[in-house]
């Protein structure tokens, strides 16, 4: 299964490499803010400024605004494509996939996955690997979406496939559903797990403004199960599928025809060695 996953994975991402960044990679932004700010990271230190990596970075939305606050940065991300968007961001962006990083241990003050961990095929194993690189004293801070009930910018699609009677068996499943990181305690767990101590879960919400049909055409074009669940049905359920999310979303829409969705993740922070979170 890992492999058809990561195949499944790379194969959707290369295909939305153009697309993805100002579409879902603007929702996926209004958690970068608060991951770093969990980082604990100093501008300067003595040795020069913090480094930190930034793994599964897209398009580098992340990388640029941790260095912008005074960060050394790294980026890695398994599609090429996608680095190569992301060197716009930072010249450190290099190709590599979790669980197997080029990078020696010990090698990073923060390690930053920002909605990475439903996207490996083994999340103990990454965590692992995030463990190994980042030194004694060091920050690993994930980000996952929250449950559908706070988190309407995904919940409208999510919503429309149950009520178009979508079965989520028409692709594969994979090793990591999304619902399983949505809740603090299996989170919580995955940290601890790679020996993180000083766990914490924390929840970030904000507000995503966009109109309704870029919103769905960002969906398809910035996600791959969900736009996968959509590209395998048949014509007429797709037009059932999007019947379903107009109704759905119409109660956000705002005067100016803008759509207002709540969006919320959860972030969790773990220490590799033993100061306080």
């Amino acid at each position: 299964m890992s492999t058809w996953f990561e195949q499944f994975e790379r194969t959707g991402w290369l295909r939305r490499s153009g697309t993805y960044d100002e579409g879902f990679g603007r929702l996926a932004s209004g958690a970068h803010g608060p991951m770093l700010d969990l980082a604990g990271l100093r501008p300067s230190r003595p040795t020069g400024p913090a480094l930190l990596l930034d793994v599964g970075c897209g398009t580098g939305r992340l990388a640029a605004v941790a260095r912008a606050r005074g960060a050394g940065v790294v980026a890695a991300d398994a599609v090429r494509e996608m680095v190569a968007h992301a060197r716009r961001a930072t010249s450190g962006a290099v190709c590599a996939a979790l669980p197997h990083l080029p990078f020696a241990d010990a090698a990073f003050d923060a390690v930053l996955g920002a909605f990475v961990v439903n996207h490996v095929a083994d999340p103990a194993a990454a965590l692992a690997e995030l463990a190994r690189v980042t030194r004694p004293g060091g920050r690993v801070v994930l980000s996952a979406w929250d449950a559908d009930a706070r988190n309407a910018a995904l919940g409208v699609i999510a919503a429309a496939l149950a009520e178009a009677g979508v079965d989520p068996a028409a692709i594969p499943a994979g090793p990591s559903a999304r619902e399983h990181y949505a809740a603090p305690a299996p989170f919580a767990a995955l940290l601890a797990g790679a020996g993180l101590t000083q766990v914490r879960i924390d929840r970030c919400a904000w507000t995503h403004r966009v109109v309704p049909g870029r919103w769905w055409e960002d969906l398809l074009g910035g996600t791959v199960r969900t736009a996968g669940l959509v590209e395998a049905q048949d014509p007429t359920t797709r037009a059932r599928i999007r019947t379903a999310f107009d109704r759905l979303i119409a109660p956000h829409i705002g005067p100016d025809g803008v759509a207002e969705l709540p969006a919320a993740a959860l972030l969790a922070v773990g220490l590799r060695a033993g100061c306080a979170v």
